[in-house]
């Protein structure tokens, strides 16, 4: 079945370029539909993308020859060249698991979308994950303080606040300013 499915893809794509070169040897673009002419790709994650290297090809034909044509993606880190390659700038150890690419010209305003598979999964960055508490559960526990004699004067001078002593409890090590 996925042998099928492969052969009708390439069919598909066969058809597409033998319709665009047959519109363009009589001189004519009738039937051209500016903008992408593939909405949807899908790019297999690998460890990381490497700075340069070419992802996917897009189909974008803005039929007026694809002058002046430019490109925005969703993710900063990548962006699409000259021969219409979507390249990372840079390393990529991580990414998003959809990216939206932007084609715009004098002739042509589309969208594409481009999903990355097989990407690892990620914690959720929440508050729990970043303290380390994780999923246990909620103890109690008595608390115990180590106070010593404070004696504060009245009518002090700035600066302000001050340091009038440090309090000590089972948890964690804290000072008390009095302001």
């Amino acid at each position: 079945m996925k042998h099928v499915f492969e052969l009708m893809h390439h069919i598909s794509a066969y058809n597409r370029v033998v319709a665009r070169v047959g519109g363009q040897e009589d001189g004519g673009r009738e039937g051209c539909v500016p903008g992408f002419q593939v909405k949807h790709y899908q790019v297999a994650y690998s460890e990381a993308f490497q700075k340069g290297q070419a992802l996917i090809q897009v189909e974008f034909d803005d039929c007026a020859g694809n002058e002046d044509v430019k490109f925005e993606v969703s993710d900063p880190s990548f962006l699409v060249d000259g021969d219409l390659n979507l390249v990372p700038q840079r390393d990529v150890p991580s990414s998003q698991p959809v990216l939206f690419i932007h084609g715009l010209s004098a002739h042509a305003d589309d969208m594409a979308q481009v999903e990355i598979t097989r990407l690892p999964v990620q914690m959720p960055h929440t508050l729990r994950n970043i303290l380390g508490v994780g999923q246990t559960l909620p103890f109690r526990s008595k608390r115990s303080l180590l106070v010593p004699p404070m004696i504060i004067t009245e009518n002090q001078r700035a600066p302000f606040p001050r340091t009038i002593g440090k309090v000590r409890n089972t948890w964690s090590y804290h000072e008390l300013r009095w302001a």
